[in-house]
């Protein structure tokens, strides 16, 4: 009896032994890591997001010539099982567990199809190996070869959610025009693809004649100008959403409160709302950070705040001055543009756990998620 116990245990010991050896190799040979469920407080009962992953990279700089700080904001971060998303809409009315996501989750199958995996800090260098496509057409709103729109058609017929929907763009880059709109094409393709309407604006920054502090802006006004009344004009797409990322998010935010105060109707343009991706809100404590994109704040306003404090002023965006409604997306690892510029006064805010500066522009990380969440939400 003893004997066949001794054979039993030791068949135990080795299976479990070539289990774990197995379990090891699995893990030795993957390059992504079990990071968190993305948790949306949205409603009372919270609606999840599972396999988020944390993207694994070697440090990534936003530019090899320039801005070689940034690298130090997007690290991978150590993976963990209680991240969730912060939705910080305290202004907005409460909706049930039913009905939060109804209009969102046939958008996410959607998504989910095409990306299945979610991530979160993603590197500079994963956009430029995403799947893109060539703008369907372009049109121009100055003189200056930069002063361009390209649009990207929805091209999805059988996602019927977004086919009526258009995203006016403004990409980031620190204001420089070492950053163009290529940078994110990839998140341009995958809204196409979803059935939206993209027109992405290109305009003067520092470094092209004409570009800066105000010029910078000037484009972009025009450029949102010019696209509602092309939209308007080609009936495609009935309505509209005004966002921008990082440095573009500061002057999406501008432009529109700037528009609001014109002559220009937005509310007939129907524009449904406004949303800032890491928008930069706070300019005048930015220019005193020390990382290159806070450090390249000053070249954009030709000085810094102690030298041309009106200036900071008027770049300031203050939300309660226009007449849309405003939300802020944010990430609370982004170290490029701090958790703390999402909160102003007179916007919603959604806060996503572990989010990094570049997450929105990929189409597999639950901040793009959030995203299309918000936009979903707000088509009313």
């Amino acid at each position: 009896m003893k004997t066949v116990t001794y054979v039993i245990n030791s068949i135990t010991l080795a299976v479990a032994l070539s289990t774990l050896t197995l379990v090891a190799k699995v893990q030795a040979g993957s390059s992504f890591s079990v990071n968190s469920t993305y948790a949306d407080t949205h409603d009372n009962n919270g609606t999840h997001y599972e396999e988020s992953r944390s993207l694994s990279s070697n440090e990534d700089t936003h530019d090899d010539l320039t801005l070689s700080a940034l690298h130090e904001t997007q690290s991978t971060v150590d993976g963990s099982d209680d991240a969730v998303s912060e939705d910080t809409h305290t202004n907005e009315e409460k909706k049930t567990s039913d009905n939060t996501h109804a209009n969102s989750a046939h958008a996410n199958s959607e998504s989910s199809a095409i990306y299945p995996k979610k991530i979160s800090q993603v590197p500079y260098s994963a956009l430029g190996v995403l799947p893109t496509s060539e703008a369907d057409e372009q049109f121009s709103y100055g003189d200056d070869l930069l002063q361009t729109i390209y649009t990207w058609h929805g091209r999805s017929s059988t996602n019927e959610m977004y086919a009526d929907k258009a995203l006016i763009f403004i990409h980031g880059g620190c204001w420089l025009n070492a950053y163009g709109y290529e940078h994110a094409k990839g998140m341009y393709h995958a809204l196409a693809e979803l059935g939206m309407g993209v027109y992405v604006t290109e305009y003067r920054r520092v470094g092209d004649e004409g570009g800066g502090w105000p010029g910078s802006l000037d484009d972009v006004t025009q450029a949102i100008s010019t696209a509602l009344k092309r939209i308007e004009n080609e009936g495609r797409y009935t309505n509209i959403y005004i966002a921008g990322h990082s440095a573009g998010g500061h002057l999406a935010l501008l432009a529109a409160q700037r528009l609001s105060s014109s002559s220009l109707n937005l509310s007939r343009a129907n524009i449904k709302r406004i949303i800032g991706l890491a928008a930069i809100t706070d300019i005048q404590s930015y220019a005193m950070g020390h990382n290159s994109c806070q450090l390249a704040t000053a070249k954009f306003m030709n000085g810094t705040p102690e030298d041309v404090p009106t200036a900071y002023q008027r770049a300031t965006p203050r939300p309660t001055h226009g007449s849309l409604p405003i939300t802020l997306l944010q990430g609370d690892a982004d170290s490029i543009v701090p958790a703390r510029h999402a909160v102003l006064s007179g916007t919603n805010q959604k806060i996503i756990k572990n989010g990094g500066h570049f997450d929105w522009l990929h189409p597999e990380s639950t901040s793009f998620d959030a995203l299309l969440e918000v936009i979903s939400e707000h088509d009313e």
